[in-house]
């Protein structure tokens, strides 16, 4: 593979992009991607601090504070999404690299470019989310793009809410993606392939529901 990582034509031509990394017996030039795709990730959670998405947990106690300590609430809130959006950019990126190298006998760093074109349908649901929040005043568990909207019209638990608002349609198309890649580079059966990437992003947004669930004002 070049210097010049495909990684939009991964997204629009998986097949081809998927035979020739087969093909290659080294991947290289992937540090760019990298950087490139943690730059956008902290410029788009600035841009969801700035308009305050992400805050609805917190913000029933905004009319009690000061003009100072709102102002603080603020930059507080900022800088945690900054932080944030760099930590789980090395995260959706590594993690899930690191954990299929161990079971597909795949080169990590064939894995690592699948993951980059992956990470960058996760960047594109992030973008996409800003205006839909804007525009339609929704939070995250009633994205229209999520079963969290279907959920919230026969339970009540939020614990189920917010796990059912973790799988959205980016989510399906992901692994959908990633199963047409590691098809083609792994020798594993197709069966174990698919069942192992549901079950992995099943247990993400297990986790990612309990982050959820644990409220911002019960922590500090």
């Amino acid at each position: 593979m070049s210097e010049r990582v495909p990684l939009f034509r991964g997204l629009k031509q998986p097949q081809f992009v998927a035979y020739q990394l087969g093909k290659e017996e080294e991947v290289v030039g992937l540090w760019k991607p990298v950087v490139w795709l943690t730059l956008a990730s902290i410029i788009i959670a600035g841009i969801s601090a700035f308009f305050g998405i992400g805050s609805e947990y917190v913000s029933r106690s905004l009319p009690d504070l000061t003009r100072s300590g709102y102002e603080a609430y603020q930059t507080f809130f900022a800088v945690g999404q900054v932080t944030w959006g760099l930590i789980w950019i090395l995260l959706a990126i590594f993690i899930p690299s690191l954990f299929f190298w161990t079971i597909l006998e795949v080169d990590y760093r064939k894995l690592l470019f699948v993951q980059l074109i992956i990470t960058m349908i996760f960047l594109i649901e992030k973008l996409v989310f800003i205006p839909v929040h804007l525009f339609l005043g929704i939070s995250a568990e009633s994205n229209i793009f999520s079963l969290g909207i279907i959920a919230q019209t026969f339970t009540s638990i939020e614990l189920i809410i917010f796990f059912l608002a973790n799988i959205t349609l980016f989510k399906v198309w992901a692994i959908i993606l990633t199963y047409k890649y590691y098809r083609h580079l792994s020798e594993r059966s197709p069966r174990f392939i698919i069942w192992t990437l549901i079950g992995f992003y099943l247990f993400v947004a297990v986790i990612s529901s309990l982050l959820s669930y644990i409220k911002f004002e019960n922590i500090i």
